[in-house]
């Protein structure tokens, strides 16, 4: 290259580093914005128009706050809960498994996406659950689980050519394509990136093509073309830069990093891969700082830095190890392997290589191999489809057709004969195994079950306590707006209350012999126990009777049962009880068939004639009711001497 095309060169990377330095300032003009909001929240009377304006406060720190966003997405939801608004807690679950996956908590991103495609289904909102199933597959993606991911692409990809979707069409082969790409499958990714270009081209999004643009890079780079790799990343960031992305640009100063560090160019590439570490810190971007410090141990090593690059390299492997980043972490295993090995450490660096050799053949098995060529293959005839569709020519139609069944027919024999050979190998294997220890396989079998199912869901466990934390804050949000008139004492005690009717299911969960689920007796039991002593019950001659089958109940449909239960038991002390000599309240529990019913009742004074929840000012009875809601049921209430109320729920299956 010639000096002055050198100088070009450089000229263009420091431009790009400069504004990856800058590109977070302009947030601080979106603050005026966010303020408003939030003092327009503060004075709205309309539940419905609060949850809105948190969903707009939540999509301002979207792109580079998302810990922000996630806390005002649970208080708008705790809106549309109370105004039983079915779509726009859909809108909440998607846009909190989309914030989720931004920061790799994907296993609390599944569970949000799942939330909002049974909701979106129930409002007969097809491109809802379509656009959950591309989201869905994205989480897999970065997940490293390939097959999963490209199951989910071609779901939402199906959903979206019956509504003639352009933009979206054109989103899901852009996913498809770049998942290609990770695979090594350059041909077939390069064809869904051209279907992509053309429907964002039909649908008129610029941003969208970013997303191109940077995919072709990917693409370059797998087949060795790093000028043309790096005119596409640079183009990319560049409107990523317009539009103040800071994760999707610093992704393509990542990519250019990886360039320089191919041209030698190091001092550049470990300039570029520091900043960017800061940057995803800043916006809390776990797996660009994992994939940050993964390619400064490489730079590191590259330089024969080695301590340096052993520090770094380490730290990417916590990293991506605590967040199941299995491709990520699947890189920095071969880097550990080849940076030990250097220093003539052959014990820790067959340990790693070992690692990589085990991760490697799980990501990118056979079996898998064979399902995502199925997938490509339903794709190719998909898009055949459409195309016959959209011809007018017989003859051409009546090729096409020919082709498409030609093509059905071949992948059915091959679908045969894979199977008649798996059944084989089953059969052999089976017939070795039984002859060689059937009791040992039953016991080994049942302990990997126990222990995948108790890793899993600890995991989960741990999600959950941050859920339960964001509902927590969420109702003292609440009980906030209502403390006019009322003891702050009584305030603590009743959110004290709720706190505590949270904190019992973990700690029986922990005692439970299974994670999965908790005796709903005993759990009652000990609410009501804590309840008698924090309110001193026996003082005021109130007394608790508890009639409960023994049952056991999911965790997720626990929480707000025991909530429910502890609000209408708050209530009853409070307002129930005036000059009654026995003053009585009486928990049920039935189990009829898959439902379970709750009936409470209390021998107080009753409600008023005239009562309306909705007119109501009493929190715990509207949040009750907004519980039962999450349960998929209705909470009746009534006077039958005294206060009465019912709910019922179906029991989950296992």
């Amino acid at each position: 290259m010639r000096s002055s095309e050198k100088m070009k060169s450089l000229t263009c990377l420091l431009l790009l580093y400069l504004f990856s330095i800058n590109i977070g300032t302009s947030f601080s003009q979106n603050r005026n914005t966010i303020d408003s909001l939030l003092r327009l929240a503060a004075k709205e009377t309309s539940e419905k128009n609060k949850a809105l304006l948190y969903s707009n406060v939540a999509e301002e720190f979207h792109f580079n706050m998302p810990d922000s966003a996630i806390k005002y997405c649970y208080v708008g939801m705790a809106y549309s809960i109370k105004n039983k608004d079915t779509s726009d807690l859909a809108y909440f679950h998607t846009f909190l498994g989309v914030l989720f996956k931004n920061i790799a908590l994907y296993d609390s991103a599944i569970f949000h996406l799942n939330q909002s495609i049974v909701l979106s289904k129930l409002d007969g909102f097809e491109k809802g659950v379509a656009a959950n199933l591309n989201n869905m597959g994205q989480v897999f993606l970065l997940k490293g689980d390939y097959d999963q991911a490209l199951n989910s692409y071609y779901h939402s990809l199906q959903i979206f050519e019956k509504h003639k979707d352009t933009l979206n069409i054109g989103e899901l082969h852009s996913n498809i394509g770049g998942l290609l790409v990770k695979i090594n499958e350059l041909d077939a990714a390069e064809t869904h990136f051209k279907i992509s270009t053309k429907q964002y081209k039909l649908a008129g999004a610029k941003l969208q093509e970013a997303w191109i643009l940077y995919d072709m890079g990917n693409l370059k780079m797998k087949k060795g073309k790093l000028d043309s790799a790096l005119v596409f990343f640079k183009e990319s960031a560049l409107v990523w830069n317009k539009y103040n992305r800071i994760k999707d640009y610093q992704n393509c100063m990542l990519r250019i990093g990886e360039i320089m560090m191919v041209q030698k160019k190091y001092n550049y590439a470990e300039m570029l891969f520091i900043n960017s570490q800061k940057q995803f810190e800043e916006i809390n971007y776990i797996k660009g700082v994992s994939e940050s410090l993964m390619l400064l141990g490489r730079v590191e090593f590259l330089e024969k830095n080695y301590n340096k690059s052993l520090e770094n390299l380490n730290k990417s492997l916590n990293l991506s190890t605590q967040l199941q980043l299995n491709s990520l972490e699947m890189d920095t295993y071969n880097d550990l392997y080849n940076c030990y090995k250097a220093l003539n450490q052959f014990d820790k660096a067959l340990m790693f290589h070992e690692k990589f050799q085990k991760l490697k053949d799980s990501i990118f098995s056979e079996d898998k191999n064979k399902l995502l060529a199925e997938y490509q293959t339903k794709l190719n005839l998909l898009n055949k489809e459409i195309f016959i569709k959209q011809l007018e020519d017989s003859t051409q139609r009546q090729i096409l057709l020919t082709e498409n069944i030609s093509l059905e027919n071949k992948q059915k024999q091959k679908s045969i004969y894979f199977l008649i050979f798996g059944i084989l190998i089953i059969l052999a294997f089976s017939y070795l195994l039984y002859r060689r220890n059937k009791v040992n396989m039953k016991l080994n079998k049942e302990l990997n079950l126990s222990l995948k199912e108790r890793e899993v869901l600890i995991r989960e466990v741990h999600h959950r306590v941050k859920n339960n934390l964001q509902i927590i804050s969420s109702l003292i949000n609440l009980q906030s707006e209502n403390t006019d008139g009322i003891d702050p004492k009584e305030i603590l005690k009743i959110s004290q209350s709720r706190i505590e009717a949270m904190s019992m299911i973990h700690e029986n969960l922990y005692k439970s012999s299974k994670l999965s689920e908790i005796n709903f007796n005993n759990y009652i039991e000990n609410l009501c126990n804590y309840i008698e002593a924090s309110f001193s019950l026996s003082e005021k001659g109130i007394y608790i009777s508890l009639e409960i089958e023994q049952v056991q109940i999911e965790i997720d449909q626990l929480v707000p049962c025991g909530l429910i239960i502890n609000e209408l038991v708050t209530n009853s002390i409070k307002h129930a009880f005036v000059k009654q000599n026995k003053k009585k309240i009486l928990i049920k529990c039935f189990v009829r068939g898959e439902k379970i019913k709750i009936e409470y009742s209390d021998n107080g004074i009753g409600l008023c004639k005239d009562f309306n929840i909705k007119q109501s000012k009493s929190l715990g009875l509207r949040l009750a009711m907004g519980l039962a809601i999450q349960l998929k049921s209705t909470l009746a209430i009534e006077n039958r001497s005294g206060f009465y109320a019912t709910f019922e729920f179906l029991k989950q299956q296992k």
